[in-house]
């Protein structure tokens, strides 16, 4: 079985050490590069599990790099910056960032995250245990179900009634489910950012709705039906289903 491939861009020498001595001896392929160029030129000859971004670079914007890779595809994304400011942790969580920690940062702590984002972002390949589905999963394993759509809380997966894995980012994942447990109730955005991160924000509304924006296009109601998520305006979102 190949080892999962983490990609990681920082401009910094002694992070790129630290990193890839903490993810080593998790036994994960780490790579590393110090700008986006060569970031690029990496990325472009290897199949990765858990992207690693920093937002300062000496060539662009890490925001833009993270949005570029979440429109490519579907693997890990984790923002590691000194840049310790709410904004740019929510606006990454916008963009499809599915952590965000911080400089310093402890080592095993980071490790522990990329593991967990790896489980929900594990590739499907000959060399690969496949991961429970909608036809395999016990009635057990399924916690909620919602138009043609199947979820479990433990494996963290989503189907459809096809049996087909749909990818949604942790963010993504954890405001479905949010929205789920309060079905039938109006919840606001502080509430579902909450939900979502596990701690206080100040208001950021643009965030939320950028994840129930793309919630929407990857859960499709069916053609004729308002969507399982409901806009309230003034106040914030309903689910049904």
């Amino acid at each position: 079985m190949s080892r999962p491939v983490v990609l990681a861009v920082d401009d910094e020498p002694a992070i790129r050490d630290l990193l890839r001595d903490a993810l080593e001896r998790e036994g994960l392929d780490i790579r590393c590069a110090g700008s986006i160029a060569e970031f690029e030129k990496m990325a472009a000859r290897i199949l990765v599990d858990v992207y690693i971004i920093d937002l300062t670079l000496p060539d662009g914007s890490g925001f833009g790099l993270v949005r570029s890779l979440r429109e490519r595809g579907e693997s890990g994304i984790i923002i590691l910056s000194g840049r310790g400011e709410e904004t740019d942790n929510v606006v990454g969580l916008e963009l499809g960032a599915d952590d965000y920690v911080t400089k310093p940062f402890r080592p095993r702590e980071l490790a522990a995250r990329v593991n967990a984002v790896m489980r929900r972002y594990r590739r499907q390949s000959p060399d690969v245990e496949v991961e429970a589905s909608a036809e395999t999963a016990s009635p057990a394993g399924i916690d909620y179900r919602f138009g043609d759509y199947a979820v479990s809380t433990s494996a963290r997966l989503v189907w459809n009634a096809e049996g087909t894995e749909i990818p949604l980012t942790t963010a993504e994942f954890e405001l479905l489910c949010a929205l789920i447990e309060r079905r039938g109730r109006v919840v606001s955005r502080d509430q579902l950012m909450n939900a979502v991160k596990g701690r206080d924000w100040d208001a950021y509304d643009r965030a939320v709705d950028g994840l129930v924006s793309r919630l929407r296009k990857k859960l499709p109601a069916p053609p004729g039906r308002a969507h399982y998520i409901r806009t309230v305006h003034g106040v914030g979102y309903s689910f049904s289903g």
